[in-house]
């Protein structure tokens, strides 16, 4: 083998300016901060296609348009005469409040973590992606910790945002704002506290049924699948005609009502009118089923991992 010793070297080095990062290094903070926004534009389909946004849109669109329509009953029945407040020098009207509000939205505010949840976890699974995330110096817990509350963050505002457009149309509506905001004020903790449990609650168990598939479709058809089956178990239970006290006992296992009735009339003061079940017995339950989803998704991501 010969070589050509006189053959010239025709090579050129480029100075293309790369420079070491010279900024903070965030490390896991920013991981992780990065992660919780993105799970929020894909919930919402920000910086995705029209499809990914008509979904949940079309199903959140109509919870904050039930609280407008609720603040425009109230304005309505004002300018007829009648007094939503029922105080003195007009005919009282009964409108429907934030449990009633709450019962209207609940079942809308579920099919929402549906189609959203399964959009937060599954394709990171189904793309075989998930274990790039670990790479960077973030743990498991700081994966599902930013996955949980971007889902967390979305269900919150779905269930709060209906209840603050009608507080506050309410307030515009009536002849008295003040006095109205002094008479209803107690209702902000009330739907804040309720909305809190429920996103926590529905947020967890979301979660883990989609942890059971990596196909978001099948994973919201799960989620929707238990959703109905928990309200045909009750009403089946109820055909048999049992005693008060145990059908009130088998009624937890329907998800929409815990969420539309069960939890609200606690948070609303209402519990005891309509239910003989001591109220210690629906909270432990809910924590419970919150706890075991917790669980089960940890448990299913560590044997990933």
């Amino acid at each position: 083998m010969t070589t050509d010793q006189n053959t010239e070297r025709t090579g050129t080095v480029f100075d293309i300016g790369y420079q070491s990062y010279a900024g903070e290094r965030e490390g896991r903070s920013r991981a992780w901060k990065t992660m919780l926004w993105d799970g929020v534009k894909n919930g919402m389909g920000i910086g995705r296609g029209g499809w990914a946004k008509f979904l949940p849109w079309l199903v959140l669109s109509p919870t904050i348009a039930t609280g407008l329509v609720f603040a425009a009953l109230g304005a309505f029945f004002e300018q007829i005469g009648f007094d939503v407040d029922e105080t003195e020098g007009g005919l009282p009207v009964d409108l429907p409040g934030h449990l009633e509000l709450t019962a209207v939205i609940s079942f809308m505010i579920l099919i929402f973590a549906a189609f959203v949840g399964p959009e937060l976890v599954c394709p990171d699974r189904r793309n075989r992606v998930i274990h790039l995330y670990f790479v960077r110096p973030i743990t498991m817990f700081d994966y599902l910790g930013a996955r949980w509350c971007a889902l967390f963050i979305l269900i919150l505002a779905a269930s709060i945002l209906p209840h603050i457009t009608y507080w506050i149309g309410l307030l515009f509506g009536v002849a008295d704002s003040l006095g109205h905001a002094q008479d209803n004020w107690l209702d902000i903790p009330r739907f804040l506290g309720n909305g809190i449990v429920f996103a926590i609650f529905t947020t967890s168990l979301t979660i883990a049924i989609s942890s059971m598939t990596d196909r978001r479709m099948i994973a919201t058809l799960i989620v929707i699948g238990v959703i109905m089956i928990s309200t045909f178990a009750e009403l089946i239970v109820n055909l048999f005609e049992l005693q008060e006290s145990i059908s009130e006992l088998i009624a937890l296992v329907n998800l929409i009502d815990i969420n539309a009735n069960v939890m609200p009339s606690i948070f609303f003061g209402t519990y005891n009118e309509s239910n003989d079940l001591n109220m210690f017995i629906p909270i432990v339950w809910v924590a419970l089923l919150t706890a075991g989803s917790i669980f089960a998704t940890w448990s299913f991501y560590s044997r990933q991992r």
